[in-house]
């Protein structure tokens, strides 16, 4: 496959994933690498006027007021670099640090940082090399990710510990020896890049959990002859929310040519609020998914420095303070707990004989077998955790470095959280897809939607026949192996 080329301006959630999932190779624009430069020489002509530059001829954070001396340049830059290197607990996933590389690499082709070109080749060359840093959970407050991205740099330097063919090993240092000068050791840390990156993954995986539990979805409305009347153009057309509509028409897809009898047995004039506000309820986590892809299309080329070299000039920003990253991700745990509780509504009213008409929890023999009695507990405690999950992290309140970082977006932590609900999505959509499945075989049925019945049948391969009582953690399981490898991650 062609190398993603990083120009500054154009990278997108799915190269994200290409590079830090897949392996995709990189290559760094001309145009970047010279906007890079550009920004470079500004610094030094600055500093070649005696002007003073933060992070250059001053100390950091509640250190500003400490001037640095020119013979404490270059040692100032490598402090710098190992005293913010204090990332804790558990180390991150080797795609998670090459998500955050990759961005940080096409943030510093957008020339707002000019740091040595060595540690911006030394990214890419990481990158192409299958080369990853180790760095830890803990540490950033979301107005920088500080200690990971100095322990990158430090990686790239020489110190520190990476990941090499699937060995833990010592850095290596660079080829050619690197002096660190003018700020770059602040120029590379000064980005939420780890925790944008974290989010592009998150924003591919967030969309295809949503993807299948639509279809699973469908499998359901199928399965309970739930009214499709709710899904009608024209229902939508009322209220005219985006989300809302874009739900209901995928979901018209998926159920295209599905027969509705309203009067088959145990129908009821209205569904359950699991079926009926179904488009209303996963609107609003279309609407996340859509903003939070918004937020990237900004985050992942952006110019986050402080401070931001541009034209010839310096300029204090707070661009590194990722509180709109952050809103968007609470936004997304918001809104899919919400759809967690229809979920696990929907594994209820299936395994409820006054809505489906069928055997109590889909026992074979209710009494002797138990069903899947169990398995809606396993769906509520999923959604439980979902729901547990959603606490807005910028409701949080930090005080740092004396006083002047006195306030954080926690985006980090954000994003953390999110990747911890997603999980707890994956088997709540797979238990729903089991008691469906079971659900339409024991009425007899076979699903008529265009878009379903491709799931279903795949979902009876893998699935154990038979509805005798067994260990149905393993249907749950395999259920979610399916539906990994149907999603586009």
């Amino acid at each position: 496959m062609p190398a993603i080329v990083l120009d500054g301006a154009t990278l997108t959630p799915a190269a994200v994933v290409a590079v830090a999932r897949h392996g995709q190779a990189v290559e760094l624009a001309p145009a970047a690498r010279a906007r890079n430069e550009a920004a470079r020489e500004a610094i030094a002509s600055m500093l070649d006027r005696g002007q003073a530059l933060y992070g250059a001829t001053t100390g950091v954070g509640a250190l500003r007021d400490r001037t640095i001396g020119d013979s404490d340049r270059e040692r100032f830059q490598w402090n710098l670099l190992r005293s913010h290197a204090v990332s804790a607990g558990r180390p991150l996933s080797a795609e998670q640090i090459r998500a955050g590389m990759v961005v940080r690499a096409n943030q510093l082709g957008a020339g707002g940082a000019g740091v040595n070109p060595a540690l911006l080749d030394g990214l890419t060359q990481a990158l192409n090399a299958g080369i990853t840093p180790l760095t830890r959970e803990f540490g950033s407050l979301g107005t920088g990710d500080l200690p990971g991205l100095s322990e990158i740099a430090l990686a790239l330097l020489g110190e520190g510990k990476v990941w090499r063919d699937g060995e833990l090993a010592d850095a290596l240092p660079p080829r050619e020896p690197v002096t660190l000068g003018l700020r770059d050791a602040l120029g590379f840390m000064s980005s939420n890049a780890m925790t944008a990156g974290h989010a592009a993954l998150l924003s591919v995986d967030a969309g295809a959990v949503h993807d299948c539990w639509l279809e699973v979805a469908a499998l359901s409305f199928e399965a309970l002859h739930a009214d499709p009347v709710v899904l009608d153009p024209r229902v939508q057309a009322a209220r005219a929310a985006r989300g809302q509509a874009a739900v209901a028409e995928r979901m018209r897809e998926l159920l295209a040519g599905a027969p509705f009898d309203p009067h088959a047995p145990h129908r009821l004039v209205q569904d359950p609020y699991a079926f009926r506000v179904l488009p209303q309820v996963d609107g609003v986590a279309n609407d996340a998914l859509h903003g939070l892809n918004e937020v990237l299309k900004r985050e992942l080329n952006a110019r986050p420095e402080n401070a931001l070299i541009d034209e010839g000039r310096a300029f204090a920003t707070g661009n590194f303070h990722a509180a709109e990253l952050g809103a968007a991700l609470d936004a997304l745990r918001a809104a899919f707990a919400h759809s967690a509780s229809l979920i696990a509504g929907r594994v209820s009213a299936i395994l409820d004989p006054r809505m489906s008409g069928l055997e109590p929890f889909l026992a074979a023999d209710p009494g002797p077998d138990s069903g899947h009695m169990m398995l809606e507990y396993t769906a509520h405690a999923a959604a439980a955790e979902a729901r547990s999950l959603a606490a807005p992290m910028g409701a949080q309140s930090v005080w740092a470095s004396l006083g002047v970082e006195s306030h954080a977006s926690l985006a980090a932590t954000a994003a953390t959280r999110t990747a911890e609900l997603l999980h707890a999505m994956d088997v709540l959509v797979a238990s729903e897809l089991v008691v469906a499945v079971r659900a339409l075989q024991a009425g007899g049925r076979e699903p008529a939607g265009a878009g379903v019945r491709a799931l279903f049948d795949a979902a009876a391969e893998v699935l154990p026949a038979g509805s005798e009582d067994r260990a149905f953690g393993l249907d749950v399981e395999a259920a979610r192996g399916l539906l990994a490898s149907r999603s586009a991650r």
